[in-house]
């Protein structure tokens, strides 16, 4: 009988061809082995892909029903948001894990944090947690309970994200609500308090600024966040000789803290920023630090 080269492609001739067969039982029997592992396996991710296409159905509907209460009442409709997703699932996922109903689970950051650390911008949120058989009877629970409700049909919002996981019959509900901002990089933001200091100067009659780079800035400001306090003292950088802190929850509103030195006398100065959250404010807000030279 001719070598079997539909299993075993081997260089050497005849003789490398004839031991590999030989080697066929053993092979035949290490498959036969792997198949029922094979088998379950398939079967688990079959079983998962059912569950998480419940979950994604169950979402739907819940967006769709809350919108309608919203629609009713004049409001606009929430958008689905992927970032809100994400974090609504996420929660969904360690409440059904440890079996609890609750807006903070053992070491998670609070609602504003994990949003934040989600990259979004946004200067408000809040949160609805459920647990029900299925997506009306969790809209219902909702819509009876004053708090949840209010999220429902509050008008500032403008997006959210519904995370729903299945466990044991019944489903984990996670609506996370926001009123998400333009997304604005860090480096844009140092450029608009750049922007707003030379044209407060330019109005009250003093020459413009030129700005230097100092990236540790950047990271000085984010630890002042960190830090929950602000500390001008962080931008007193070498040749610097004036130095300012403050917060600020939108950039094209800086007149206040930046004022006095609209007719400093000064030559130059360098900005930086850190978009965070802290212990003292709900939303995240722009950390600022400033050092002006002579």
């Amino acid at each position: 009988m001719a070598p079997d080269f539909r299993i075993v492609l081997q260089r050497g001739g005849l003789r490398g061809a004839v031991a590999a067969k030989r080697s066929l039982p053993l092979l035949l029997i290490v498959l036969l082995l792997m198949l029922p592992a094979i088998a379950e396996d398939a079967s688990y991710r079959q079983a998962s892909s059912r569950t998480d296409a419940v979950s994604r159905s169950a979402e739907q509907r819940i967006l769709k029903l809350l919108n309608r209460e919203r629609s009713a009442r004049g409001l606009q409709p929430l958008v689905a948001d992927e970032g809100l997703t994400r974090a609504a699932r996420l929660h969904s996922r360690g409440m059904a894990g440890d079996r609890q109903l609750t807006h903070q689970l053992r070491g998670e950051a609070q609602l504003t944090h994990r949003l934040n650390q989600a990259g979004l911008f946004f200067n408000a949120s809040g949160e609805n947690v459920a647990l029900a058989s299925g997506a009306d009877e969790a809209h219902q629970a909702l819509m009876h309970s004053p708090g949840h409700r209010a999220n429902i049909l509050r008008s500032s919002f403008n997006s959210v994200g519904i995370g729903v996981v299945r466990s044991k019959g019944r489903i984990y509900v996670t609506q996370e609500f926001a009123s998400l901002l333009p997304r604005v990089s860090v480096a844009d933001a140092e450029q608009s308090v750049a922007r707003s200091l030379n044209q407060l100067r330019r109005d009250a009659g003093a020459t413009s600024l030129r700005r230097l780079p100092a990236p540790e800035l950047r990271e000085r400001a984010c630890e002042m966040a960190e830090a929950d306090r602000v500390n001008p003292r962080a931008a007193m950088l070498p040749r610097a000789d004036n130095a300012i802190a403050f917060t600020a929850s939108d950039l094209n509103d800086v007149t206040r803290p930046l004022g006095g030195l609209s007719s400093r006398q000064a030559s130059a100065f360098s900005v930086g920023a850190c978009y965070s959250a802290s212990r003292s404010f709900e939303s995240p807000v722009y950390w600022v630090l400033l050092a002006t030279y002579r």
